[in-house]
């Protein structure tokens, strides 16, 4: 082919009537494993970020088990001048955004901020064309490099999620103590003065919560929670009479009922679908659902024994509960690994 027809293809191929620069299709030299390129937006006004934003969308496989992932050309700048001996000295500046795509918007993962410099001469036009080339293929091979460094480790490319549990106790008791079967109440934890207005014998305000841990390894995110369930001896009180066994028993079933609801909450969290995306909102949720629940059987306790004084419901609740504390502990230990 003679020099002049070539020299013309390749004119025809780096520009159009417009001037832009066009951008021929080409597979990069890897087959990305983890992402593919689900789209890419483009906020720069320069002209040739148009041809930039199709090299990105067609260059890679769309492999789309894998994860999908939003590309914003945030900027690019390319800058040439004419020097004295005739070469053309060029710059050019491309800033992109790499973000995951979820069903709520594009969660931001890393940034890419490349510059490319170089010299070419005034009649090598198509030089423009692979040095954008050039500076597009290193945003994508640094964002291939940055998503394999990270898989295992980062939360946001998390795919799973698992869930254990503890029960949080201390070794030396203080203040607070922490539901034990084989440690039940005694009167020497009621340390709260007695209201002088109080129409009870005695009052206890145990409740529940918990610790939480979330590790991140090997594609999984690990969430611990050491569940709390826990009874303040400073405000717990009891009058200076009638200390007797059945009253102490009365006061401890309300701490019983609160283990029943805080094993509850485990079992709950285990039948549901947790995701990287939304296993926090579902825990939080779960614990104020469980909370209201133990409210509503604390109260019906009360209400139904006459707070301890009607005797015969004080065994009907002693029985449900007992019957209560040991299924739930039964079914905990079916369901955990």
């Amino acid at each position: 082919m003679p020099p002049f027809i070539l020299a013309c293809l390749l004119l025809l191929i780096s520009f159009n009537v417009s001037g832009q620069v066009v951008l021929p299709d080409e597979s990069l030299p890897f087959e990305p494993t983890e992402f593919y390129i689900a789209g890419v937006s483009n906020k720069s006004a320069d002209k040739n970020a148009a041809f930039i934003r199709r090299y990105l969308l067609s260059s890679l496989p769309k492999n789309r088990s894998l994860r999908p992932v939003n590309i914003t050309i945030r900027e690019l700048n390319l800058r040439e001048t004419k020097e004295n001996n005739g070469r053309v000295k060029g710059s050019i500046n491309l800033y992109l955004s790499y973000g995951l795509q979820k069903a709520y918007g594009i969660e931001h993962l890393v940034e890419y901020n490349g510059k490319l410099n170089f010299i070419r001469s005034a009649a090598d036009s198509a030089a423009i064309s692979r040095h954008l080339r050039s500076i597009a293929r290193s945003g994508l091979v640094y964002f291939s490099n940055w998503i394999k460094a990270n898989v295992n480790s980062n939360r946001k490319l998390a795919r799973n999620v698992t869930i254990s549990f503890s029960d949080y106790n201390e070794q030396l008791e203080g203040d607070t103590i922490y539901y034990d079967a084989k440690r039940p109440l005694t009167w020497a934890d009621f340390q709260s003065r007695n209201p002088a207005s109080s129409k009870f014998q005695a009052l206890v305000l145990p409740g529940f919560g918990y610790n939480q841990e979330a590790k991140m390894s090997n594609g999984t995110i690990h969430v611990h929670l050491a569940v709390k369930t826990f009874l303040p001896k400073s405000a717990s009180w009891a009058a200076h009479t009638g200390r007797d066994a059945y009253a102490l028993n009365h006061e401890q079933r309300h701490f019983d009922i609160v283990k029943i609801i805080s094993e509850q909450f485990k079992q709950k969290l285990l039948t549901k679908a947790l995701t990287p995306d939304n296993f926090e909102a579902l825990i939080n949720m779960q614990y104020l659902d469980s909370y209201r629940d133990m409210n509503v059987m604390q109260k019906a306790y009360d209400t139904e024994t006459s707070n301890g004084m009607n005797k015969n419901a004080q065994l009907m609740w002693n029985d449900r509960i007992d019957k209560a504390l040991l299924k739930v502990s039964n079914d905990l230990n079916r369901m955990l690994p």
